[in-house]
């Protein structure tokens, strides 16, 4: 088995989905993320893909803790 080169920092990207390409220049201006393309999709709310620059981030909702229960 081998082992897949991590790839260069200026390789990575920051996917997330918006409803119109203006959504990917406000998303970027707040979160301080540069802009690499806008892609279209076929999501009929989503419409477009916006891809930054730099490691993958989330928006998940981390105010509720672990949901696991024992």
């Amino acid at each position: 088995m081998t082992n897949s080169p991590e790839p260069e920092p200026s390789e990575l990207e920051n996917n997330h989905g918006a409803t119109d390409p203006n959504k990917c220049w406000d998303m970027g201006r707040k979160y301080r993320w540069r802009l690499k393309r806008i892609e279209q999709t076929s999501n009929s709310i989503l419409k477009v893909n916006c891809v930054f620059y730099g490691e993958q981030t989330s928006f998940e909702d981390s105010r509720f803790g672990d949901t696991d229960d024992e």
